[in-house]
């Protein structure tokens, strides 16, 4: 039976609770900073209603005042196991500085990674722009050999868009995505870690690939959000 542990907590104040070397993988999507009102319609004409075809790039208060992803990535760095790998979703236009975050914390192999969003918004738009279909990520290693499932990999991950019921985070990542990263950068029985869990899908992706799991949301109405989650798939006990 595989250990879930989600806590209502800082990044800051939980990571500092963890040993040191105790993590074999952590993967994070931290708050990338973007939103904003883009006064935005999926392709609709002047004059016509176009409020409910509405792109949002508003995420809330969860995507706004977020300072510190440099400490907190040096954090990971101390609590992973040498060979141990960190992956870091973040915003493209600022990817170059999340590179800096992992060489300033010491990491090595730096990679990018790339979600290809297959079902991207706006949906059926008839803008002639190209739609915002991937997400990258930064990979680092911390010393040693890493743990890799894979002959080949061209870091380039195809799955679509959470749209189902199940989804209430506004950057929630489909299950999938992360059961693959999971599986493939950590063995079973291993411990994965995510301090920014939102909607707990990385929780679920490592219960499924039989891997341990801790984390933290400082939100309290996702983590509540989460808990309730987690019990609806008997993940934990409630």
């Amino acid at each position: 039976m595989c250990m879930v542990s989600l806590v209502n907590q800082s990044c800051f104040d939980y990571l500092k609770s963890l040993d040191s070397e105790s993590v074999s993988l952590v993967l994070i999507d931290p708050p990338y900073e973007v939103s904003r009102d883009t006064n935005f319609a999926s392709g609709e004409k002047k004059g016509k209603d176009t409020d409910r075809f509405r792109v949002s790039m508003d995420f809330g208060d969860w995507d706004n005042g977020f300072t510190g992803l440099d400490e907190a990535i040096k954090e990971c760095y101390r609590v992973l196991k040498k060979g141990g790998t960190m992956i870091c979703f973040y915003d493209l236009w600022k990817i170059t500085s999340l590179k800096d975050y992992f060489e300033s914390a010491k990491f090595k192999q730096i990679r990018f990674i790339e979600w290809i969003k297959t079902n991207p918004v706006p949906l059926n738009s008839k803008t002639n722009y190209l739609t915002n279909s991937r997400e990258i990520a930064v990979v680092g290693v911390k010393g040693g050999k890493p743990t890799f499932h894979s002959e080949y990999d061209n870091g380039v991950y195809s799955y679509p868009i959470c749209h189902d019921k199940g989804r209430f985070h506004p950057t929630q990542k489909p299950v999938a995505l992360l059961e693959e990263l999971i599986e493939k950068h950590s063995n079973e029985g291993d411990l994965v870690l995510d301090c920014f869990a939102g909607s707990a899908s990385t929780a679920v992706a490592a219960y499924n690939q039989n891997r341990d799991f801790i984390g933290c949301e400082l939100s309290k109405e996702y983590y509540d959000k989460s808990i309730k989650r987690l019990k609806s798939l008997g993940i934990i006990k409630g």
